[in-house]
C-alpha cells in the first residue's frame, strides 16, 4: 500500500543555482546534497516541516528543464508569500481568488519551471 509520496523530481540546469532559488530565495532546507558515483550528484530540498522533498536533478536522457512541474505548494497566505517573494520570484501569475474558494498563483524557478501557489 502507498502512504506518501517521498520524492518528486524538477529538472534543472545547474544544480548549484538551483540550490541557491529553492534555499536562500523560497526558504527551503538542502536535504540531501551528496555524490552517487562520480558523475552523479543528489540533490534534495524541501519546505520547512514537509515530508515530501524535490531532487533537484539534471536532465535524464530525454527529459528537459523548463516545464511546468504540476506542484502546487500551499500556504497560510498566498498574498504574503508574493508581496514577500515578488522582487525575487518571477511570478507568471499574480495570486487571484479562486472559484473554489482559495487563492492561488503561480511562479517559476530560475530554468523555467513553474509552480503553483495555493492557499485553500
Amino acid at each position: 500500500m502507498i502512504n506518501n509520496i517521498q520524492v518528486t523530481t524538477v529538472f534543472v540546469t545547474d544544480q548549484d543555482k538551483a540550490i541557491e532559488f529553492y534555499r536562500d530565495t523560497l526558504g527551503m532546507e538542502v536535504r540531501i546534497d551528496t555524490m552517487m558515483g562520480e558523475n552523479f550528484r543528489w540533490v534534495e530540498v524541501v519546505p520547512t516541516g514537509a515530508t515530501t522533498s524535490i531532487s533537484l536533478s539534471l536532465p535524464f536522457p530525454g527529459a528537459s528543464a523548463g516545464n511546468p512541474t504540476g506542484m502546487i505548494f500551499d500556504t497560510a497566505d498566498v498574498m504574503k508569500f508574493y508581496e514577500e517573494k515578488k522582487d525575487t520570484v518571477n511570478f507568471t501569475k499574480v495570486p487571484e481568488a479562486q472559484p473554489w474558494g482559495g487563492v492561488m498563483g503561480e511562479f517559476s524557478d530560475p530554468d523555467g519551471n513553474t509552480f503553483s501557489i495555493a492557499q485553500r
